[in-house]
């Protein structure tokens, strides 16, 4: 804006000057005629030539500027654009945590683990002379109550892949043999022999089982077989824990 004022005013200070001039001229007909003037109305000036320029110099940065402003302009669009796609990935992200949270609170949280309970200050369970199953009475853990102290059996709550461990102690002068089964059938089992020279023993066993809503699973005593029990110390236990449901 400043640049077309000084050409404003440089114009108008190059008029009167070539109107004062005038009076150097010829009158012809009482109309004052300078040659010289319509020599150089002819041919471009100086002056002329310096005003083109700077018109076009004034155009060029007109474009400049607008070029610039268009480039941020877009740049400002390409903000918005990436603000939005950080929005919708926020929402989708705490949608995600919603549903996350939601299927945490709605998974069943199935874990028992179970003792044998002796009848007196401590004492044995068996011989029997049939297949017995153990019913661990005292209850360590039971979320879920899928596990029944009553009966010894645990029932699967949900379809899911579950963990089950049993431990037993021995004495070398006794056979100790417990089996696991699932729906009556054998799972696992384990064995101790009767010896002379070994005093008492250990066993334990474990499977992790896909199990159906409904379905059973416990542990039975073979046979002629025994093995110890002290409720304080817990020597023969039965845990099982849901790993994940499907």
């Amino acid at each position: 804006m400043k640049t077309i004022i000084v050409l404003q005013l440089t114009w108008l200070c190059y008029c009167l000057c070539g109107a004062l001039g005038q009076s150097d001229g010829e009158r012809e007909g009482g109309v004052v005629v300078n040659k010289q003037n319509l020599d150089k109305a002819n041919t471009p000036s100086a002056f002329h030539t310096m005003l083109i320029e700077m018109m076009l110099e004034q155009k060029v940065e007109l474009s400049q500027t607008k070029t610039k402003l268009e480039s941020m302009e877009a740049r400002l669009n390409a903000g918005k654009v990436q603000e939005e796609e950080l929005r919708t990935r926020l929402r989708n992200t705490e949608n995600q945590l919603d549903e996350l949270r939601k299927m945490n609170q709605e998974r069943p949280r199935v874990a028992f683990s179970a003792a044998l309970r002796e009848d007196g200050p401590g004492s044995n369970q068996g011989p029997f002379n049939t297949e017995t199953t153990l019913v661990y009475r005292k209850v360590i853990t039971n979320i879920g109550n899928a596990y029944n102290p009553t009966t010894g059996m645990f029932t699967a709550p949900v379809r899911g892949l579950y963990h089950f461990t049993f431990y037993c102690h021995t004495y070398g002068a006794n056979n100790a043999f417990l089996l696991m089964y699932k729906n009556g059938d054998i799972v696992v089992g384990t064995a101790d022999h009767i010896t002379s020279s070994d005093g008492a023993d250990n066993g334990s066993n474990g499977a992790v089982l896909l199990l159906e809503e409904g379905d059973q699973v416990y542990v039975r005593l073979e046979a002629k077989s025994w093995i110890w029990v002290e409720s304080y110390r817990n020597l023969s236990t039965f845990t099982g824990i849901l790993l994940f449901a499907q």
